[in-house]
């Protein structure tokens, strides 16, 4: 399943009803919006988010429910929860746990909701801490089980399609030129940029993940890199061949020859980047009546994307994109 938002979604569904189910046959959770809770917060697309989001569920928790209940001993209602939150804030920074603050906090105002302030002792932290442990595992054992996330396996994908635009695009160029066929229109950005931009959410993710040295390993950074420059020199080289008048255009060698050379990278035929040739293309202008900037702007445009596709090659070539 590669769409997030529904894979998301499925995972919070399931994590949501077994997290009820098991609050219902237990008859032990008092309170249903503390496993409940946990689960919103816990389920991630990124599986290793979910896993810091249940531990800092539980830390935050266990530290929120323990210094509510110490100064609710002396103080309660707003004053107490005030007081609460205001000595959570050093405890955390001392022990490292701000991530958990939110977390703390608001476990503060839930005990707040507690009828009796003497009913605040340590059986109800501890079973409070127990029903969110309870939301915790249940999120996390969906996460592992039910439709994991394979960023590789999804970059590769994404790799794929934006190869497989550009060719299939490029073969449509290349048989207009040759043979007359209808000129095609430029691709649509959109598709283009939706897969690079998930792309570097994937490698984002990754990085601050426990798993960098493997996206080191494998160079997708790299990869990266050279796909947001192809994406922006292609826009660049298709939006100034666009317009440029058509009838001129076709059969002529010097742009044929343009387009078969990226084509080829992206084919596996590769070749070496060719060199600026600025007197063939005002030749070009000369005989068929072109403007000579925009041909200049194209040959310029074109040697760059031609040394990315390059570059793509070469990395495909030598670390074929790692499963996991």
């Amino acid at each position: 399943m590669q769409n997030p938002l529904l894979r998301n979604s499925l995972k919070l569904f399931v994590a949501t009803f077994i997290t009820a189910t098991i609050a219902g046959w237990t008859e032990r959770i008092q309170f249903v919006w503390y496993p409940l809770l946990a689960v919103v917060v816990v389920v991630d697309d990124n599986d290793d988010q979910t896993l810091k989001a249940a531990a800092g569920r539980i830390l935050g928790t266990i530290t929120g429910g323990l210094i509510t209940f110490l100064v609710h001993t002396i103080l309660g209602g707003w004053i107490g929860v005030l007081v609460s939150l205001l000595v959570m804030i050093p405890v955390l920074q001392m022990f490292g746990w701000q991530s958990t603050f939110g977390t703390a906090g608001l476990v503060s105002l839930m005990f707040l909701m507690i009828p009796s302030h003497a009913e605040l002792n340590w059986d109800y932290v501890f079973n409070r801490a127990l029903d969110t442990v309870v939301g915790c595992v249940v999120a996390l054992l969906v996460g592992l089980l039910f439709w994991p996330r394979n960023a590789y396996q999804e970059m590769a994908l994404a790799q794929g399609r934006l190869r497989s635009s550009l060719q299939r695009q490029l073969e449509r160029y290349a048989s207009w030129l040759n043979s007359g066929a209808p000129r095609p229109m430029p691709l649509d950005p959109k598709p283009l940029t939706s897969d690079l931009v998930r792309m570097e959410d994937l490698v984002t993710q990754e990085r601050n993940g426990p798993k960098s040295t493997a996206l080191r390993t494998s160079r997708w950074e790299q990869r990266l890199r050279l796909w947001q420059l192809t994406h922006f020199h292609w826009l660049a080289w298709e939006r100034l061949l666009h317009d440029l008048p058509e009838a001129p255009l076709l059969h002529d060698p010097l742009l044929l020859q343009s387009v078969t050379a990226l084509l080829q990278q992206l084919q596996g035929q590769p070749s070496a980047t060719p060199p600026r040739q600025p007197e063939r293309w005002q030749q070009l202008a000369q005989q068929r009546q072109l403007p000579l900037l925009p041909l200049l702007a194209l040959e310029e445009e074109q040697r760059p994307l031609h040394a990315c596709l390059g570059g793509l090659r070469k990395l495909a070539a030598q670390l074929p994109e790692p499963t996991r």
